[in-house]
């Protein structure tokens, strides 16, 4: 072996040894480029340089040139087949080119040449790990390996950290539990073991546990995106506001805390340099938040900044473009985020905007003042479509009107127990039923209950094939078809009416300013929560009185709900989404209905269960 002096650029002839011992040097400082150029300086002195092409090759490995470094590897061993440490760092890169099977065989030779080289026995047990995501039989195998590290070297805390992440979201629980702890043990403040823990709890099913481990592992490294983001992940389970987590013991009262410490926890996450999977976390958790009423406007002016800048990035993002229309529907704006909405669905089939509640809710919101004007001569085909008749029309004379609109189903769950607290008081409010597609044992029970309540009960029917809409188009069609229904008792029975629904329950009659419809033009329930403009005016109670605003209202709604039904883009709260266009449209052009508003669950004449519970 030559001992020349080699020329090194920028420094004096030197030994092999000197030119060794200033190459490591760069290579440990991160010098990388001045690490090569020596480490290529010794090869070119002498090509058989082992040590200098293995370590060349490690740098090349950690540069991100794989194929290169296993290249020079691969060389150096055949200059030196029994070095252990090449072997061993042959197998890390075949490992992290995805060959686990060539992996594990050259760390296996590596511990043969050194049976006591516990980084050796380690990455064995890592390459055997990925081989077990496919063969439960390498799991032990990869254990012993773990174990024979920790036996070389008992401090050798990241072999126990592999173990337990490894049995993790297995059978072996408690066993992966112990090697965690274990883990930790050895390094009491290592971020990668607490956030193992975090992983582990929650894939237990132990929500609360992940919390614990994902926090500390967040405050042992503030500035790792990762584990803010994971933080936020495990926070969110934790919560039970999540539908496929839900938890008996987190009711909706206690959500809002949960919620608003992820949504940070998040923000902080990107501002750490989190990717794509945060952020469209954030979006989404948003959306949650905001449906929940929850979502504070401070709140979400931060994350409509982070998604304006997603827009730009992905303009078809449904989530970030939800966000920003639920900001500006806040803002009155609501033409700006139905054209916005628009413009983020054009690259959206048809399928993937049914798939997304918020993308199919959205649509259906249009304030477009060219539209709302359509509306005026607007005849909706779906409101002819069907087959309509009243076998037992409201009595003439007597005061307001609460109607119901019913599926077969929905009537025999809820008609009885509604009738029960609707009707119960005598002088009362009168009832209308509207049943869609009954069957003739609906029929004969609702002739014999309007029979046994002349004058304060009446029904109508209607036969409608909703076959070739979308899927659920037909639980829709119940809700939207009152507005049809209410429009015809207006013009029959010249009493105001009000649409409610069949699972409401009646506490007292209406009071007599709603019951005669006098000083008034709508009646509305509303939620003061900012939910979005779908959630706003909830029609569980809405009044119409029967005034020239009060007809021309029900004609806008009922033609702004069959233009989406004829053309199959109706969805689930369009009933609540056309009143709301209508309302905000004339609110916009100056027009001003005698308007009597309440708020959301909180009428004295009326409560609801249901929705209360939820």
């Amino acid at each position: 072996m030559s001992q020349a002096p080699l020329n090194i650029p920028g420094v004096v002839m030197v030994s092999l040894s000197e030119a060794y011992a200033i190459a490591i040097g760069h290579h440990r400082a991160g010098r990388m480029g001045e690490a090569a150029g020596v480490y290529r300086a010794i090869l070119d002195a002498d090509p058989r340089q082992a040590d200098a092409l293995h370590l060349l090759g490690v740098l090349a490995g950690q540069t991100g040139r794989g194929e290169e470094a296993v290249s020079l590897i691969v060389q150096a061993i055949a200059l030196d087949p029994e070095a252990a440490d090449y072997h061993d760092n042959l197998g890390s890169l075949r490992r992290g080119g995805g060959d686990a099977v060539r992996a594990a065989g050259q760390h296996a030779r590596a511990l043969a040449l050194e049976p006591a080289r516990a980084k050796a026995a380690f990455n064995r047990g890592l390459a055997l790990g990925d081989l077990a995501r496919e063969d439960l039989g390498r799991v032990e195998e990869a254990l012993r390996c773990f174990r024979a590290a920790l036996r070389i070297d008992p401090g050798y805390g990241a072999a126990a950290l592999a173990a337990g992440r490894l049995l993790a979201g297995g059978p072996e629980r408690l066993a992966a539990e112990r090697w965690l702890a274990h883990a930790l043990s050895l390094a009491p403040d290592s971020a990668d073991g607490w956030a193992a823990v975090g992983r582990a709890r929650l894939a237990a099913g132990e929500a609360d546990g992940a919390v614990t481990g994902y926090d500390r592992a967040a405050r042992l490294r503030p500035g790792d995106g990762a584990a803010l983001s994971n933080l936020a992940m495990a926070t969110l389970q934790a919560s039970g506001a999540l539908p496929e987590f839900p938890r008996a013991d987190r009711p909706e009262a206690t959500w809002g805390e949960p919620l608003a410490r992820a949504l940070d926890l998040f923000l902080a996450a990107l501002e750490r340099g989190a990717g794509e999977v945060a952020e469209a976390a954030l979006f989404r958790t948003a959306v949650l938040t905001i449906h929940r009423g929850m979502l504070d406007d401070a709140r979400l002016e931060r994350i409509v900044r982070r998604a304006r800048d997603r827009l730009r990035r992905a303009p078809g993002d449904g989530a970030a473009a939800a966000c920003i229309a639920h900001d500006l529907y806040r803002r009155g704006r609501l033409v700006t985020a139905s054209r916005l909405v628009r413009r983020c669905l054009r690259g959206w089939s048809e399928e993937a905007i049914r798939a997304d509640p918020q993308a199919a809710k959205w649509r259906q919101v249009d304030a477009r003042p060219a539209f709302l004007d359509a509306l005026a001569g607007y005849r909706p085909r779906i409101a002819e479509a069907g087959e309509r008749s009243m076998p037992v029309p409201p009595a003439a004379g007597g005061g307001a009107i609460l109607l119901v609109s019913v599926d077969s189903g929905y009537w025999r769950r809820f008609g009885g127990w509604f009738l029960s607290h609707a009707l119960k008081d005598a002088p009362g409010d009168r009832v209308h039923v509207h049943i869609v597609n009954p069957g003739a044992e609906d029929r004969a029970d609702l002739d014999r209950r309007c029979a046994a309540q002349p004058g304060r009960l009446s029904w109508s029917l209607e036969r409608i094939d909703l076959s070739a809409h979308a899927p659920g188009a037909e639980t829709t069609y119940y809700a939207c078809a009152r507005f049809f229904v209410a429009l015809d008792l207006l013009e029959r029975a010249g009493a105001p009416v009000f649409i409610t629904d069949i699972d409401a329950r009646c506490t007292a009659p209406l009071p007599p300013e709603l019951r005669d419809g006098v000083g008034w033009d709508l009646t509305i329930m509303r939620d003061h929560r900012a939910r979005g403009p779908f959630d706003d005016i909830i029609v569980s109670f809405l009044g119409v009185a029967p005034t020239a605003a009060g007809r021309e209202f029900l004609g806008l709604v009922g033609a702004c709900i069959g233009w989406f039904f004829d053309r199959d883009e109706a969805a689930w709260t369009l009933d609540q989404a056309a009143p709301y266009a209508v309302l905000h449209d004339w609110t916009r052009r100056g027009r001003a209905p005698r308007l009597r508003e309440y708020e959301f669950l909180r009428l004295p004449w009326f409560d609801f269960p249901v929705k209360g519970e939820g």
